[in-house]
């Protein structure tokens, strides 16, 4: 057995550079090998780095690198990744370490200089015109954008002065590589009128210098000299425009100037100024050379190379993948410069779609960027803006039948969507909590006790959802589009639990004597001798979970015809301090009765009136005997729902219908079916319990008609998801963006990897670091009104922004839950890319998926971040804002 292993750190901190090697130890020459000679221990190390994938490794292309001792950084993308595997080859001895990268811990500023545009410090004072380059050294910040700001000094001594706050000259930006991020300023003749407002003590020498922010704090660089522009300056060279590359036209004839005549150079000799050999700039557009907006999706890209004094001088362009460990080279070739600006077409679509990595690593884009350098002096080189390129450009690779794995898997699948109801549940399936999740909020659809059996009734029950709700072929069976189905009727339906609270809050002698639902005294005591459910005393701890999703259904019932409609509940709760006040014996009200109040055509049902009893008698046979199979007075009622008789004697309804749950078994009356706040009633998703279950194959399957309300959402039914359009923020959502938020007067950089400059409840002042050019108002401070009203017109810009990105239908509760994301992480979110997955499962009507998404988007995992997404995950499933941190 070899002993041949890779030494080093398997847990590598994003941004640090790891170093790498074999062990040392080689194993005794025998007498009879000649220890001259070439063998496998005196062989090269090499090195690779493999991506998991889809299921499968695949090879990356620029991590190769040969020596005994090698080392790699690993990026911010590398802690998506599935799997990363370092493997060192040496003659027929292969080693294989598995990597798992880390974010990168306490990300800092270490310094800021000012540097001449060669990176040297200034040996003497510098000159308008000139470049002023900014360095700022940065510890585990890698790929991190930083804000920088020049500034010129009137104080006296080093560093930053608050008397300074008037000579801001410019912010710009830069990206942290290999630990330091440039930023270059051009320093203008204009900028001297800033330095000479100080007064004529200015002087002939001006001195500038630069500041950063990170963590509330300016760290600033040291003072550079520069040259009053009435001393000698370098020529200035004003920006120049993009030039665009056209066909030349002929000049027309145009009379010159005599010339003095000049004897003609010298054989060898020019009088003409030498120029710098450079490339200036280079950037991608589509072939006609528009430049690129958005993802591109031609089959062809152009790339333009800039240059001065490098015509007939070759060049090597490369076109590479943006990655996370180190970027994949899609496209590798030699060209010779024929002029000042030069193109070359790349065929994207003859570049296989793996060279950047497959679909499930990358996703729908790659971002691209080309990187060109001169063959004879390498150090001569430049690189391209990165763009985002559509992945179907790429040439499909082949499929390896090979890869038993990945066949598999896609097979399973396949399978899964059109599985016959191989993996449906039915009644020949086990006891689960599944089931009775189902048994609990489809109750209203036929009656049911929250049992965790596939019972005959639970099999009638589904049918009657899928007819009636879904809209689709009867199974009786549950499949994934049923269990998406059942989450979306509760998003739908689900009921207030505030509607339901004890009515000892409007009785002034007993007003609020207890918390809503009972004090839960009395358990095990009864009213009479008959020790049956009916007489017991016990306040139970919240209303009955299957009684609030039996009126869920009956709602929803109505909502299906014009006559008859709900209004509102005349009771829910009612503790022994208001059954005592009445008085009353019945305890249906302790958690186990609603009573309701309807109207007939517009009309309302009320008052102690005969006429009100045929109307009450129709909606109890048109709604409660036909749908949720309700028992009329508690007749052969076990197990099922059931209401008080209807009439105008005593205990009988004469303007409301009451339901109830009492004649349900002790089991189906245990504590935990009982709730009393919000979040409880829904308890979660049923198609996230699947799949906590380990029900994949379920939660896949859509066979057997079993498709998701289709035809209900084209129908455009009141109740449905609507056009974005149409919607606005609810004030709940506004409220839950405020406790996020939270109030501060004053000026502050936010939270996130920018620190951009903010107020108030979130109110962006400006992108990058307070600087000291925020409005004077922001200075001094805003009261907590000025910041509702800035809330209220920038909160606009959000509701725009989902209403222009978003395309597909939502729920009220979608849309809170999607501006409240993007108030938070930039209204152009979506257009960036910057969550490509959960915009794609949403513009796919794959809400479920699209909810999960919201999980990621946390920079890394900073604590904050993953409080509010999981909150806002909760709004846009289970339509709960609860904004605690």
């Amino acid at each position: 057995m070899s002993d041949f292993k890779i030494i080093g750190n398997p847990d590598p901190v994003v941004g640090k550079e790891e170093f790498y090697s074999v062990n040392a130890f080689l194993p005794s020459i025998l007498p009879f090998q000649n220890g001259a000679s070439n063998n496998s221990f005196e062989q090269p190390v090499k090195w690779e780095i493999y991506i998991l994938e889809n299921g499968r490794w695949r090879k990356t292309k620029e991590n190769d690198k040969t020596g005994k001792r090698i080392s790699y950084t690993f990026l911010q993308k590398s802690l998506e990744r599935k799997g990363i595997r370092i493997l060192a080859r040496r003659g027929e001895d292969v080693a294989r370490l598995n990597i798992t990268s880390h974010p990168a811990e306490k990300p800092k500023i270490e310094s800021i200089e000012l540097l001449d545009k060669n990176g040297q410090k200034p040996s003497k004072p510098l000159s308008y015109g000139q470049t002023l380059k900014a360095r700022v050294h940065c510890l585990h910040m890698e790929k991190h954008k930083v804000y920088v700001t020049l500034w010129e000094d009137d104080a006296a001594g080093a560093g930053h002065n608050k008397a300074n706050e008037k000579n801001i000259i410019q912010t710009l930006s830069g990206i942290v590589k290999n630990g330091k991020a440039d930023v270059d300023f051009l320093l203008r003749p204009s900028f001297a009128k800033i330095a000479k407002q100080n007064g004529p003590e200015e002087g002939k020498i001006h001195e500038y210098y630069v500041t950063t922010d990170f963590n509330k704090n300016k760290i600033a660089s040291n003072n550079v000299n520069v040259n009053d522009v009435e001393a000698p300056v370098a020529p200035y060279k004003a920006k120049v425009p993009v030039q665009q590359p056209e066909t030349p036209k002929p000049k027309a004839s145009v009379p010159q100037p005599t010339q003095p005549k000049t004897k003609a150079p010298a054989s060898g000799s020019t009088t003409a100024p030498k120029v710098k050999a450079t490339i200036t700039r280079v950037h991608l557009t589509d072939t006609s050379g528009r430049a690129i907006s958005g993802v591109f999706k031609d089959k062809e890209i152009k790339v333009w190379i800039d240059s001065q004094g490098l015509i007939d001088k070759e060049i090597r362009l490369k076109l590479y993948d943006e990655d996370g460990i180190s970027d994949d080279l899609l496209f590798d070739e030699k060209f010779t410069i024929k002029s000042n600006i030069y193109a070359v077409v790349v065929p994207l679509n003859k570049i296989p779609r793996s060279k950047g990595g497959s679909y499930w690593g990358e996703g729908a884009e790659q971002e691209v960027f080309a990187y060109v350098e001169v063959v004879q002096d390498a150090s001569m080189n430049k690189q391209s803006a990165v763009v985002d390129v559509d992945a179907k450009v790429f040439k499909p690779d082949p499929v390896e039948h090979t890869n038993k794995a990945a066949k598999i898997g896609e097979g399973d699948k396949q399978e899964a969507k059109n599985c016959g109801e191989k993996y449906c549940i039915s009644k020949n399936s086990p006891a689960s909590e599944l089931i009775r999740e189902i048994n609990i909020r489809l109750a209203g659809f036929g009656g049911n006790v929250p049992t965790d059996k596939f019972t005959d009734r639970t099999e009638k029950m589904i049918k009657q959802f899928q007819r009636d709700y879904m809209k689709v072929p009867e199974t009786g069976k549950v499949c994934g589009s049923v269990l998406k189905a059942i989450d979306e009727f509760s998003n739908k339906w689900e009921e207030k639990i505030s509607d339901y609270t004890c009515l000892c809050k409007n009785v002034s002698s007993i007003r609020n004597k207890c918390s809503g639902f009972g004090k839960g005294r009395y358990k095990g005591e009864y009213v009479s001798s008959s020790k049956i459910e009916r007489y017991h005393k016990y306040e139970r701890p919240g209303m009955h979970r299957s009684l609030l999703w039996g009126t869920s259904a009956l709602r929803f019932y109505l909502s299906e015809q014009n006559v008859y409609k709900y209004l509102w509940k005349t009771a829910g709760y009612r503790c022994w301090e208001h059954n005592n006040s009445v008085p009353r014996k019945s305890t249906n009200h302790m958690g186990k009765a609603v009573d309701i109040q309807f109207s007939k055509n517009g009309e309302t049902i009320g008052g102690k009136v005969t006429a009100n009893l045929p109307k009450l008698n129709e909606i109890y046979n048109k709604f409660y005997a036909k749908y949720l199979d309700a028992k009329y007075q508690w007749v052969n009622g076990k197990n099922n729902f059931s209401i008080e008789p209807i009439g105008m004697g005593k205990d009988q309804t004469y303007s409301w219908i009451h339901l109830d749950v009492r004649e349900f078994d002790n089991e189906y009356l245990d504590d935990k079916y009982f709730v009393k706040s919000q979040e409880k009633i829904s308890n979660g998703s049923v198609f996230q319990l699947g799949l906590k279950l380990g029900l994949l194959n379920t939660c896949n399957c859509s066979s057997g008609g079993n498709n998701s309300d289709k035809k209900s959402k084209e129908d455009g039914k009141k109740g449905e998801r609507v056009d974005p359009k149409k919607l606005k923020i609810t004030a709940k959502g506004k409220q839950f963006i405020k406790d996020w938020e939270e109030f501060k007067p004053n000026l502050y950089n936010d939270d996130s990897k920018d620190h951009h400059c903010t107020i108030g409840y979130g109110h962006l002042v400006h992108l990058g670091p307070c600087n000291g050019s925020e409005p004077q108002e922001f200075k001094n401070g805003i009261t907590e009104k000025r910041a509702l009203e800035l809330f209220d017109l920038r909160i606009v810009q959000f509701e725009k922004a989902v209403q222009r990105d978003v395309t597909v239908p939502l729920y009220q509760h979608e849309f809170d839950a999607l501006v409240s994301f993007l108030f938070n992480c930039g209204e152009n979110f979506f257009v960036k890319k910057k969550a490509p997955k959960l915009h794609k499962h949403l513009l796919n009507k794959e809400y479920d998926e699209a909810a999960e998404e919201f999980l990621d988007v946390t920079s890394g995992g900073l604590k904050g971040l993953v409080k509010r997404r999981k909150a806002e995950n909760n709004i846009f499933l289970n339509n709960i804002y609860d904004s605690k941190h």
